[in-house]
């Protein structure tokens, strides 16, 4: 249960980590690229990174 727990919390730290790398780098663009790029396709690239991220500090950690 230990491990299990520990591995949440290394997924999540992963999760949010690429979030904010994400806002950060969005937050680099010109206005009006910012607002070209829809919501859902930055939600997309938050989630699909982040759950990368999470599966390659899940594999860490065995």
């Amino acid at each position: 249960m230990d491990r299990f727990i520990g591995m949440l919390g290394a997924c999540a730290l992963a999760f949010l980590l690429v979030f904010l790398l994400v806002l950060g780098f969005l937050a680099l663009l010109p206005a009006p690229v910012q607002e070209a790029v829809p919501d859902a396709a930055i939600g997309g690239v938050v989630l699909l990174l982040g759950l990368l991220g999470a599966r390659r500090f899940a594999r860490r950690s065995r």
